[in-house]
């Protein structure tokens, strides 16, 4: 997997993003951007927003716990749902996960970051092995993405750019960690980390 110097350099200021990683954002994280794919009814009265990382493991443990919970919060029509990558290391394998759910497409967006996040392990050892292209190809595969589209989808600079801009835009709210969530634009506490907590929140953003 070749990924372009341009890349490298527009990331460099995420060696500070930490996977489980505290934030001081105070909020403002409410509207929906160009780049973002909704899950569930745009007019839902509780907007979750959640930025993490392919390569954060504790993303993944969100992803696996507290998912179904904010799925069926959304089958409800309680919830739409936001992700928004924020690369954590390695930088260039996590961006070019993000790449492959946008270019899979919007109804397949979530599918690939579930099997993304299902398989971090097996990506990881990819990446340790020298075969991480290999890994994320076959995972663009199973999503539709052929080899030519692969290739053009992870080097596609464009989308690297409107990446890099929600990056800036999640630091200039103090999101340094991941995963970070927002409610309503108001920061979560370490509450939504469970589908209890994830819950109560929802529930106390609809009495709102």
């Amino acid at each position: 997997m070749n990924v372009s110097k341009w890349l490298i350099s527009a990331t460099a200021a995420l060696a500070l993003a930490a996977c489980g990683g505290s934030n001081s954002g105070s909020g403002g994280s409410t509207g929906v951007v160009e780049s973002d794919v909704v899950l569930g009814d745009a007019s839902a009265p509780v907007t979750i927003i959640e930025y993490a990382s392919i390569t954060c493991s504790h993303c993944a443990t969100f992803s696996r716990e507290v998912m179904p919970t904010v799925e069926e919060r959304v089958e409800a029509g309680d919830v739409k749902f936001i992700f928004r990558g924020f690369p954590t290391q390695p930088v260039e394998i996590a961006m070019a996960g993000h790449a492959i759910a946008h270019c899979a497409g919007e109804d397949r967006f979530y599918d690939v970051l579930h099997d993304l996040f299902e398989n971090q392990t097996n990506i990881f050892q990819a990446a340790r092995t020298g075969t991480v292209g290999d890994a994320l190809q076959a995972t663009a595969a199973r999503h539709g993405l052929d080899a030519t589209e692969f290739r053009a989808c992870t080097r596609n600079q464009d989308l690297y750019e409107q990446m890099s801009n929600v990056i800036r835009d999640a630091q200039a709210q103090g999101v340094s960690g991941t995963p970070t969530i927002f409610i309503n634009g108001e920061l979560a506490g370490p509450e939504a980390q469970t589908p209890e907590g994830m819950n109560e929140l929802i529930d106390a953003a609809l009495a709102d």
